[in-house]
């Protein structure tokens, strides 16, 4: 459960599943007030719960780094990854203990004035398909922190590619160096040896 791909799976489904959620419609109700009569109103994930996509696009950017980080950054996307989802988890929850609160919001934001409204609200499918990305980020989170110090990074991979290798004598022995790492160290990879352009007997 704690190999890569799997995260490499659930990650990505989780930040879908909370940005998805974020753009439908997760309450609809009436208000029944003597000013705004019977007024019907929809009110959005991103209304509703608007950390859920800010909780998202930071998953988001912490499974990119949980998937391609090295070991120290890979642990604080994981953090991060884990925080995410139960902050996007938390505000689900909320709306769906009280929908009649977020309906209540929409209308005093959209008319402006304060005080209480006498609004009902019932919960369509998308508040359950957040709770559902949330908790999936959550995992992200555990399985990249459980097994994410076995996991190779993509540095290796992505590497600049040298020229060759060379041999440098050392102490403990000869090793090989690349084109790469010599450029490091700031030295030229294509300047000869002199070592081995001793020139031999005529």
């Amino acid at each position: 459960m704690t190999e890569k791909r799997n995260v490499f799976v659930v990650g990505p489904v989780s930040v879908l599943l909370l940005l998805l959620s974020g753009s439908r419609t997760w309450v609809t109700g009436t208000l029944s007030d003597a000013v705004l009569a019977n007024t019907k109103v929809s009110v959005g994930g991103s209304s509703a719960a608007p950390v859920l996509t800010a909780g998202a696009l930071v998953g988001a950017a912490a499974v990119i780094a949980v998937l391609t980080a090295g070991r120290v950054a890979r642990s604080i996307a994981a953090l991060l990854a884990g925080m995410a989802g139960v902050i996007a988890l938390v505000a689900a929850i909320g709306v769906i203990r009280d929908p009649s609160q977020a309906v209540e919001a929409m209308a005093a934001g959209s008319t402006g004035r304060t005080g209480d409204f006498d609004a009902e609200g019932m919960l369509t499918l998308w508040p359950w398909v957040g709770v559902g990305g949330a908790v999936l980020l959550i995992a992200t989170g555990v399985l990249a922190s459980l097994g994410g110090r076995r996991w190779s990074g993509l540095s290796s991979k992505y590497d600049a590619p040298g020229a060759g290798t060379t041999q440098t004598a050392g102490t403990a022995g000869t090793r090989k160096t690349s084109a790469w790492d010599q450029l490091t160290e700031g030295t030229d990879p294509t300047q000869d040896d002199p070592e081995e352009d001793v020139p031999g007997p005529a």
